[in-house]
């Protein structure tokens, strides 16, 4: 399942806040576009993803389901492999955050 996320997640990137056109033109599922106006590849998965991924590691970790645990997952999930789409303000933050609990 988060390999189909992942996949969905990649495609959508090129679409995400577009004008009509573009997705009339290009949503046909021939491939993956390059978003005009964000810095991501395409065929590359987003904050979407790399989100979904910090909640599954939560999951199978067992511990207790906290604010703090959720915290660290995405923390470290970011600090792995940093993906473009957060927020400005949220990503500078993630940045800035070194402990991961």
């Amino acid at each position: 399942m988060l390999i189909e996320l992942a996949i969905g997640d990649a495609y959508g990137a090129g679409f995400e806040f577009v004008d009509r056109q573009t997705i009339e033109l290009y949503n046909n599922l021939n491939g993956y576009i390059k978003h005009p106006h964000h810095d991501i590849q395409p065929g590359c998965y987003t904050d979407d993803t790399q989100m979904s991924l910090a909640i599954a590691e939560a999951i199978v970790s067992r511990e207790p389901w906290t604010p703090e645990l959720l915290a660290s997952k995405f923390v470290a999930a970011f600090h792995r492999d940093r993906r473009v789409g957060y927020a400005g303000k949220m990503y500078n933050f993630l940045l800035q955050v070194q402990d991961h609990w």
